[in-house]
């Protein structure tokens, strides 16, 4: 007998696990209170790389200077840009893949129920939407809600005053100065967007450097590439006072610091999605960072699952999407589990960020002996010839063997490039295997190479 499962969520766990489960014989319906697709393909990843694109054309523009006669003058300036048309731009991308995804559905036969579900019972829940209040049975649910982006204090008072991740992409106009709160990967995608298109931005951050958890070096390429693009931050200092009143907004930093821009930009992070959900009814216990679960999804309620930045694992989109096959393929009699070591961490900025395994610290806090190998993109043919030079390829090894435990690239494709290494640390690749690959030329997959040589 087919099993009914219901998947509360289409973001990029919840559409992969009703996916999975149709594909292995599972009735399958699929519960969305917004937009097909979540937060991802509506109000993150997706359209803020529709910015960033916009941003590297800037880019690529300013650059031709180099190349045209004297006098000819060309140079980009913000009058230039049409915010208006920047916005629909990114409303067509998410439009296109929206609609895919929905014929993706009907093609499928998984049924969409739009609304709010509720649990009404250990097997029950209770969608309220447009076609009223619907009550479904399952034998097994995935909770795949995600998030919504979190204002800390100060900012909590005002957060009606400023903007956020989701907010952003519909500002009325583009700003001529933008404070963000977070130095976190998605403060950083949008200071890097907003100061190619000639906001001023500065970035606040409480601790004390950026990007937490990657290895120094490669905060120190990242933040030094931005200061000289102008991007100014201000680090390890906390918010003690806010005025969102007037024309400019403004801060003022425990130190007596006072700044001021048009717009703040809170992206200090996100918090659970859950509220109204009637998680208490069946005894699953959650708070901001979401429902805690095991790495087979499970939650403390046996036929209750949950997958992506619900469950605070990894929040990542494509965490969130192998989280919901696996809870799909548990679902229906396997036994898989999240493995969080291999999975890539990007930020999509420029220089762009890949990094997988485990750093030089992480490895050594683990008690291990490492050895680093790390290359420069200023000595890689392809790097020089196209003008990217910012930035390298670096490799972490077990002393012993070693056996690849990690890697970090900054600059050129590094959100690419990174899979490779990925692969590596997956299969426990010694250096003489990747040593043994030969890589194209010219490419700037040779930096993994002349790391490597080293």
């Amino acid at each position: 007998m087919s099993k009914k499962v219901i998947v509360i969520g289409s973001g990029p766990g919840g559409y992969p696990a009703a996916l999975r489960l149709k594909e292995l014989g599972a009735e399958v319906s699929i519960v969305e209170a917004w937009d097909f697709g979540g937060t991802c393909l509506n109000r993150g990843c997706i359209p803020s790389k529709a910015f960033l694109d916009t941003g590297h054309r800037v880019h690529a523009f300013d650059g031709l200077r180099k190349l045209l006669k004297d006098g000819s003058g060309a140079s980009f300036s913000p009058d230039m840009l049409d915010w208006e048309k920047i916005k629909a731009r990114r409303s067509e991308v998410i439009t296109k893949l929206r609609t895919s995804l929905e014929k993706l559905f009907q093609a499928r036969k998984i049924e969409v129920l739009r609304g709010r579900a509720a649990f009404s019972g250990p097997n029950e829940i209770t969608v309220t939407g447009p076609q009223g209040a619907v009550k479904k049975t399952f034998d097994a649910a995935i909770l795949a809600a995600g998030t919504r982006p979190s204002f800390p204090p100060p900012f909590r008072d005002y957060q009606e005053r400023l903007t956020d991740s989701d907010r952003v992409f519909d500002l009325p106009k583009l700003p001529k100065s933008l404070l963000i709160v977070g130095g976190g990967v998605i403060g950083l995608e949008f200071a890097c967007f907003f100061n190619s298109v000639g906001v001023e931005v500065a970035v606040l951050e409480l601790l004390p450097d950026i990007l937490t958890g990657e290895d120094p070096q490669v905060t120190r390429a990242v933040r030094s590439s931005f200061e000289k693009r102008g991007v100014k931050f201000h680090l390890g200092k906390k918010t003690v006072k806010i005025s969102a009143e007037g024309p400019l907004k403004s801060v003022e930093l425990e130190d007596g610091t006072s700044l001021q821009a048009e717009e703040i930009l809170v992206g200090a992070g996100r918090a659970a999605d859950l509220t109204g959900m009637g998680l208490e009814s069946i005894g699953l216990a959650w708070d901001r960072r979401g429902v805690k679960a095991d790495a087979q999804m499970r939650t403390a309620v046996p036929n209750v699952y949950a997958v992506g930045d619900v469950n605070g694992i990894s929040l990542l989109a494509h965490s969130a999407s192998r989280q919901g096959e696996i809870a799909a393929e548990n679902i229906m009699g396997a036994s898989h589990a999240f493995d969080d070591s291999i999975v890539p961490k990007c930020v999509y900025s420029w220089p762009e960020v890949g990094s997988v395994g485990l750093n030089k610290a992480q490895a050594e806090a683990k008690g291990l002996q490492v050895k680093t190998a790390r290359s420069f993109y200023l000595g890689i043919g392809k790097a020089v010839a196209t003008d990217e030079t910012e930035g390298f390829a670096q490799l972490v090894f077990d002393a012993a063997d070693e056996t690849v435990l990690g890697a970090q690239i900054v600059g050129g494709p590094a959100t690419e490039l990174i899979h490779v290494l990925a692969l590596a640390v997956k299969l426990k690749l010694k250096r003489k295997d990747l040593r043994e690959i030969i890589y194209a030329h010219p490419t700037m997959a040779e930096a993994i190479h002349e790391a490597l040589a080293k």
